[in-house]
C-alpha cells in the first residue's frame, strides 16, 4: 500500500494551567503509555518573561515517521488558542493521501487522545490536519 506524508496536530485546552511543568509531566506520563512514542523527554523553556514546557521524542510506526514535538503553555491567545500543541510528524498508508490522513487521524484519536484525557483535565481536544490549524492573517 502506498505511503504518504500525513502530519497531524493535536491541540487542547485544559481546565486550568498554573504550572506548565506540572501539566507537562501529566501529558508526558500519558504519552509514555503509548509504545509507539519513543525517547520522550520534557524540558522547560523561558524567553522574554514567558515560560513553557516542551516534550520531544520520536514516533515508531510501520509507515514511518520523523519526530514528535509538544508544547504546554499557560496563556491562550487568538494566535495560539490552546494550552497544548502536539505535532505528529509521520507517514500514513492508504490508497490515497486522504486515506493515509484518515488513518493517522484515527491513530492519534484512539492512541493518544484518551490517554491525555485520562491524565489531565481537558476542556477541549482536537486532532487537525495542517490546513485546519489557525493561520492568522498577515498584513
Amino acid at each position: 500500500m502506498p505511503k504518504f506524508r500525513a502530519d497531524h496536530y493535536l491541540i487542547a485546552e485544559f481546565e486550568s494551567v498554573t504550572d506548565t511543568k506540572q501539566i507537562g509531566d501529566k501529558v508526558l506520563a500519558a504519552l509514555k503509555e503509548n509504545p509507539e512514542l519513543k525517547d520522550l523527554a520534557i524540558v522547560t523553556k523561558r524567553l522574554e518573561g514567558k515560560s513553557w514546557s516542551e516534550i520531544l521524542g520520536r514516533i515508531d510506526v510501520p509507515a514511518g515517521s520523523k519526530a514528535f514535538w509538544a508544547m504546554v503553555k499557560k496563556e491562550i491567545t487568538e494566535r495560539e488558542p490552546y494550552h497544548l500543541f502536539i505535532r505528529f510528524d509521520m507517514n500514513g498508508e492508504g490508497e490515497t493521501i486522504e486515506d493515509a490522513r484518515a488513518s493517522v487521524k484515527s491513530w492519534v484519536e484512539s492512541n493518544v487522545v484518551p490517554k491525555i484525557q485520562a491524565n489531565a483535565e481537558t476542556k477541549t481536544i482536537k486532532v487537525l490536519q495542517a490546513n485546519e490549524i489557525y493561520m492568522p492573517k498577515l498584513d
